[in-house]
């Protein structure tokens, strides 16, 4: 429960007009505690049980994560409560381990501009969504015909070019496409663009993944985003419930377009990885709008998301969100077993650098998952069209491996929409202003994508090889040296190399 364990990844900048500073909203640095017990636990009433006898009788919120690992989370009513607990905890022969169970969010960084020009047909962003989109509606089995074309809006992308994508070429892939989870606020997974692309689980084709916060296989993206209201709210103003306006702008919905957007279908973007088909996986660990913890997630729904993705197949995992805490703090977090349970599984996680713009491999207190030092990790920085990377991004010439465009993404957005502009308002003097979708969060799955594309071609690799294909056929970019440990931005064409003979 130490607050400087702990800094939020979601920034947001200064307001050039109604020049309104917000800061990063104060919360609780950890949510209850992680307890792994020697022995696994599969049943709850016992396991709720032995937890309130070790804690002392303490009233005790229990969840199992995974039950052959014996992980299992507790909550208390107070933090003395918690304290007590976690002491008579520790002293228990049946517990192995108790760990925090750290709070994070988006990697997302909020920058007010003047708007360029509004989006495409009119459709405009959600500036003052006052109304929840609460509804959660069911998955879709029907899809609309294929009607083979352009997609329109991909000149509306720069990050397409930037990343030297192969154009004009649909291979006829004879193996099974990449799945790709993507561990965030849900996905909408009813819009056009992405339908066709979801994961569908093989045992129940109506699971396109999970909601881990509320326990239902329809992991859906739930979005508020109320600019003009928080400017009302002098609490807001001052960063004390951001969470209240601000939970989600559809933050998982605009990664998972630029994963796997259906490629060619006379509508909306393109994925980097939809010319491989790949699928994407809804993994839902974000608490909703109108909740306590709006906007915010724990290790404990993370770790039960990286155990889904692994236990069904996914072969690469987006992670565009993170928090900061001490080095040593961090190695004993049952996060980082997870990830370890990744890279034992042969799965490469692509994680968001974060939006400190701090060094990564020098801060006391660096980004977490994005530092833990695994070889199945691949941390992504940002850069902007200019190839200039982005003042917000964390670096680390040893910690972060790559940067790709993340300074106002276009891809797709809940509610069936598309934009690189998460938001436009008015400002107090009537001129209209746009938050773009800007951070490394953007920039993260536009390396799964890749990685899911690249997988396809040599499928046959392990994910150290695909790894080595990403990272040493980056394109060289002199402000990145010093930057990021390959020195470069992510190249699509380099790392897919000839086409094997084995394909078409």
């Amino acid at each position: 429960m130490i607050h400087s364990f702990i800094q939020l990844s979601i920034w947001i900048g200064t307001l050039l007009i109604a020049q309104l500073s917000f800061c990063a909203e104060p919360v609780d640095g950890q949510d209850g505690m992680i307890v792994r017990y020697r022995q696994p636990q599969n049943d709850l009433i016992q396991t709720r049980r032995r937890a309130q006898e070790q804690s002392g009788q303490i009233p005790t919120e229990v969840k199992i994560l995974n039950e052959s690992e014996g992980l299992v989370k507790l909550r208390f009513a107070t933090h003395t409560q918690s304290e007590i607990a976690r002491q008579r905890l520790i002293q228990s022969d049946d517990v192995v381990h108790v760990a925090n169970n750290f709070l994070y969010r988006p990697a997302l960084f909020l920058q007010s501009r003047p708007v360029r020009e509004f989006s495409q047909s009119g459709m405009l962003p959600y500036a003052n969504l006052k109304k929840l989109l609460r509804s959660v509606p069911e998955v879709n089995l029907i899809f609309p015909p294929l009607v083979e074309g352009p997609d329109p809006f991909l000149s509306k992308d720069w990050a397409w070019n930037n990343i030297h994508m192969p154009t004009n070429w649909i291979p006829s892939f004879g193996f099974t496409p990449i799945t790709v989870a993507v561990i965030d606020s849900g996905v909408d997974y009813r819009h056009e663009d992405l339908m066709g692309a979801m994961w569908h689980k093989p045992s129940n084709p109506l699971e396109v993944g999970y909601d881990f916060v509320h326990n239902s296989s329809k992991p859906y993206d739930v979005v508020k985003f109320d600019l003009e209201g928080c400017f009302k709210s002098l609490s807001c103003k001052l960063g004390g419930n951001v969470g209240e306006y601000l939970p989600n702008p559809g933050h998982g919905t605009h990664c998972a377009g630029h994963i796997g957007a259906v490629a060619n279908n006379s509508i909306g973007i393109q994925g980097v990885g939809a010319q491989a088909k790949a699928q994407i996986m809804a993994l839902k660990f974000f608490y909703d709008p109108g909740e306590e913890m709006a906007g915010m997630a724990d290790d404990a729904a993370a770790i039960q998301a990286m155990d889904y993705a692994i236990e069904n197949g996914a072969r690469v995992i987006n992670v565009s969100w993170g928090s900061r805490f001490d080095r040593v703090t961090a190695q004993f977090s049952e996060l980082k077993q997870a990830f370890i349970r990744a890279q034992q599984a042969g799965v490469i996680v692509v994680v968001a650098a974060g939006n400190d713009g701090i060094d990564q491999d020098t801060v006391a207190n660096p980004a977490y998952p994005a530092a833990f030092n695994l070889d199945n990790l691949i941390v992504v920085g940002a850069h902007d069209p200019d190839d200039h990377f982005a003042e917000f991004s964390s670096y680390g010439a040893k910690s972060v491996h790559i940067s790709a465009p993340g300074v106002g993404i276009f891809s797709t957005m809940a509610g069936n929409r598309y934009g690189d502009q998460m938001a436009i308002y008015r400002d107090e003097k009537g001129g209209l202003m746009q938050m773009s979708w800007d951070g490394t969060s953007m920039a993260a799955p536009i390396v799964a994508g890749a990685v899911a594309l690249v997988w396809s071609y040599y499928p046959y690799e392990n994910y150290h090889q695909i790894r080595h294909r990403i990272l040493s056929s980056v394109r060289k970019i002199p402000g990145l040296q010093g930057k990021v440990a390959t020195g470069g931005a992510l190249d699509v064409s380099a790392a897919l190399g000839e086409l094997p003979s084995h394909l078409p």
